[in-house]
């Protein structure tokens, strides 16, 4: 399991609020544990092994058929930083409930109800058992989903080094809320005086009369009219090439065989940042292994350029002085790139420091 390495794991989350069971075996020995069991429990030892994971049959459990009244209510909930990416989730959670019609009132009862969040900062997904209990049995109102947000907020703690902590922890509030609010009745004004899940019984200097909500949550819409001067700068484009590259059929220049008779090549570079090059010799066994010849400054028949900048020009090779450790001294030339590779390790420099001024004077 990812989370058995405090990584937050969303089918942990999954698996805990459906009270899933799991199968371990140790030696000859099997044994059936909780998924809450199983989080909380050390890891595994090298002996044991995770069997299978059951998954129970809810709609047997709760007795959900056509011809029953109640009905079962699921949902999975996850926020991170790239929503449709694989960003690690700054909170997951599953929560789950049986409801069934209220005989005195026209609204739903909750009956049995799981809630598991994970991913803020704990080891592992943890269920909020204390809120099931509290929920079990009532008709979900502003009032009760208030003190039902409460409670949840004493249970989902963070520590204090965990990032995005006041976000987080509303998060949790905002998914428990978001899940009960279409059970709330049409009129959401409470007698505490709670509307939309916030207080308007304030001191009288700052009390401020709303009227009467309708709906419990409301929505709005905003329309802005774009500029497209710049388009399409902006504007999500898909990466030219994206598709060969990720399917693997694009040809890059280690796929394309090499022609009859190629030679190649590996530079000889330098080790020392300032001295003098007085030779270059191969080993015997290197020659023998394709080498075909090694190219320095001596054989350019025009200019020792390489690349010309701001600063000036810098020469190809290394001429008679070395100038910075790294620089390119020869080309060793081979029939293999392989055999170019071990001739030019293999290659000796001869190198002069004697009488050589510092180029920097401190």
């Amino acid at each position: 399991m990812a989370q058995r390495n405090h990584f937050p794991s969303d089918i942990a989350t999954v698996l805990l609020a459906v009270s899933s069971l799991v199968n371990l075996m140790n030696g000859l020995k099997s044994e059936e544990i909780t998924m809450e069991e199983f989080l909380r429990s050390h890891e595994l030892d090298s002996k044991s092994i995770l069997v299978s994971v059951k998954i129970p049959d809810w709609d047997r459990i709760m007795s959900i058929s056509l011809g029953t009244k109640m009905k079962l209510l699921f949902e999975t909930y996850r926020v991170a930083p790239r929503p449709l990416g694989n960003a690690l989730p700054y909170l997951n959670a599953t929560l789950m409930a049986k409801i069934s019609r209220c005989a005195s009132s026209n609204g739903m009862v909750v009956g049995d109800c799981r809630f598991a969040f994970g991913a803020y900062g704990t080891k592992h997904a943890i269920r909020a058992t204390k809120v099931e209990e509290f929920l079990t049995g009532k008709v979900p109102s502003v009032d009760v989903l208030y003190e039902a947000v409460k409670l949840l907020r004493s249970i989902v703690v963070l520590d204090d080094d965990t990032s995005y902590l006041a976000y987080r922890s509303s998060l949790a509030a905002g998914f428990l809320f978001e899940f009960f609010s279409h059970l709330v009745e049409g009129n959401a004004e409470s007698p505490n005086g709670y509307v939309n899940g916030y207080s308007t019984l304030m001191s009288p200097a700052r009390h401020l009369d709303h009227g009467k909500v309708s709906t419990l949550l409301t929505s709005g819409k905003q329309e802005v009219e774009l500029n497209n001067q710049y388009h399409p700068v902006g504007e999500p484009i898909a990466k030219s090439g994206a598709v060969i590259q990720a399917s693997g059929e694009v040809v890059y220049v280690d796929d394309i065989p090499s022609p009859t008779n190629c030679l190649h090549g590996a530079f000889i570079f330098s080790t020392k940042p300032l001295a003098r090059v007085k030779g270059i010799e191969l080993k015997p066994k290197s020659v023998a292994d394709g080498v075909n010849a090694v190219i320095s400054f001596k054989d350019i028949l025009g200019e020792n350029l390489g690349i010309k900048t701001g600063f000036g020009p810098e020469p190809l090779f290394a001429d008679d002085f070395t100038r910075c450790t790294g620089q390119y001294i020869a080309l060793l030339v081979a029939d293999t790139q392989k055999h170019a590779d071990m001739a030019a390790d293999l290659a000796v420099v001869d190198y002069d420091m004697e009488n050589l001024e510092p180029p920097i004077y401190l």
